[in-house]
């Protein structure tokens, strides 16, 4: 964001909590920042946590960011002047004293990982043994010889269990759904290389046109694959069955965890019923549990909303909901009657195509909108709030299918195009429309390589539209990576 919205001429300054940059990804001892663990084993082709924040770390060196990054920052709260012209900062740094600043506009970055969910069980306050979420969780020096009990199946999950496995004297997950069982790789293939820009638009399509059909679809595909995906053979033992639909909750990697409850070091239990004792605990099958020295929840995140106070909420009346309140955000990134000057990346589940890159086509659509260049992308007030109340009721339907989705997600077939349409990637050039039609008729291979090759975010600096500036090495870095990804996978792979 700050890179892009330096490029287009905005005097932009980011504030950052942390002493360098990666966000999550910038391992930290602090205890209240949620923060991936240092890498106990490579993947083949991912990068390990240190692996990824040095990219990031050369990444603000090469565009120069450095100096427009506030390192050790906090922002406490941001809100109007009395006059309404601009917005003020409140902002910690250390033990400074709260000063606070004005900017005209502000883009909240913070992400949906910052504050933990933390359930609350029966009885709960009279256990004496350790209770942490994962987000305090930094080593297992602190549990050696301990029984444990881990709640939750996620990608949490897959880094804590592996860490206390050779420590603890005994490791049980309880969890009280289904999980996929997904992994990194498939066949000796990354899992991110299956999917093409031309399958995202079908699949987009087929979630607007027949959304139903889409979720039986997925849901069979997700039940074919789930063997090839686990790596051992499943255990109903394990409950692992029935699976989550992908279409309403996104799975986690659980690679690490599956060889241990297949050999027995790791136990699967029902959900928490209620703790019964200093050091008991009862679950839904009635189970007890008995010298339980530590209970870690891998229950996930939510975005820290306390900065931004002045987002409205609203709970949508159909569809039985029963749940939290929600946001109101137009595309889920504009709150309607700040749209021109304030922008919140937090609430946007499903949202991203291929990961992070994808962080570039918001941040210039966001940046377009606001130097005029796709302001006709934002319509007025009535119709803003319009859009949201749909959108929630959305969102209830949804929810009536399985109330542990997040209600943050946005439709996607509707997400994805618009803030392409906004950040003027010029990605309609590969759809079946004239453009496309024109485009492969005047370059086949590359159209080709990008309709069905690998989907990387080089293409979303490729064509010459006007809204933002292309990067001349994109047709020779589309042509690499697809030859890359030909020469490498699949690979061999050997099994647990």
């Amino acid at each position: 964001m700050l890179k892009t919205l330096r490029e287009d001429g905005f005097d932009a300054t980011a504030f950052e909590r942390r002493d360098k940059v990666g966000g999550l990804w910038a391992y930290s001892e602090n205890p209240e920042y949620t923060s991936a663990l240092p890498s106990l084993a490579g993947f083949p082709y991912y990068m390990k946590q240190h692996h990824f924040q040095e990219f990031m770390q050369e990444y603000a060196e090469n565009f120069n960011l450095l100096d427009h990054i506030v390192f050790n920052t906090t922002v406490r709260r941001a809100e109007r002047n009395p006059e309404n012209t601009k917005w003020l900062l409140d902002i910690v740094s250390g033990v400074d004293p709260v000063k606070t600043v004005g900017y005209d506009k502000v883009v909240f970055c913070h992400g949906y990982q910052t504050a933990a969910k933390i359930p609350n069980y029966p009885g709960q306050e009279q256990y004496t043994g350790t209770l942490i979420h994962a987000q305090r969780y930094r080593g297992p020096e602190e549990f050696q010889g301990k029984k444990i009990v881990v709640v939750g199946l996620s990608n949490t999950t897959s880094d804590v269990v592996p860490n206390l496995i050779s420590v603890a004297s005994q490791v049980y997950v309880s969890h009280r759904r289904g999980a996929i069982p997904a992994a990194r790789l498939r066949k000796g293939t990354p899992g991110d290389l299956l999917i093409t820009w031309r399958r995202r638009i079908i699949n987009q399509w087929l979630m607007k046109a027949v959304p139903t059909l889409h979720r039986k679809l997925s849901d069979q595909i997700v039940n074919y694959a789930a063997k090839s995906f686990a790596g051992v053979p499943i255990d109903p033992a394990w409950r692992l069955q029935p699976y989550p639909s992908l279409t309403l909750r996104l799975p986690g990697m659980l690679e690490e965890v599956l060889p241990y409850l297949a050999d027995g070091r790791l136990t699967s239990l029902h959900g928490i019923r209620r703790f019964v004792g200093m050091k008991s605990i009862e679950f839904e099958d009635g189970t007890v549990l008995d010298d339980v020295d530590a209970v870690i929840y891998c229950t996930g995140y939510k975005a820290d909303w306390s900065a931004a106070p002045f987002v409205e909420m609203s709970t949508p009346t159909s569809h039985g909901y029963d749940g939290a309140p929600m946001h109101r955000l137009y595309m889920n990134l504009f709150p309607p009657q700040y749209a021109d000057s304030c922008a919140l990346l937090c609430y946007s589940a499903f949202g991203k195509n291929n990961g992070f890159s994808f962080s570039d086509v918001m941040s210039m659509a966001i940046s377009n909108i606001w130097r005029g260049v796709s302001s006709d992308m934002i319509p007025n007030k009535p119709e803003m709030e319009h859009w949201i109340d749909e959108r929630q009721e959305w969102v209830a339907s949804r929810w009536a299918l399985d109330n542990a989705c997040d209600i943050s997600m946005v439709r996607q077939w509707e997400f994805q195009p618009w803030l392409h349409e906004a950040a003027g990637t010029g990605m309609e050039n590969l759809g079946w429309g004239w453009k496309g039609w024109r485009f492969w008729l005047q370059d086949r291979m590359m159209s080709n390589l990008m309709n069905h090759g690998v989907e990387t975010a080089h293409m979303f600096r490729y064509f010459e539209t006007g809204k933002r500036r292309t990067w001349a090495g994109a047709r020779e870095a589309i042509i690499h990576q697809n030859r890359v990804v030909k020469e490498t996978f699949p690979i061999e792979t050997t099994k647990p």
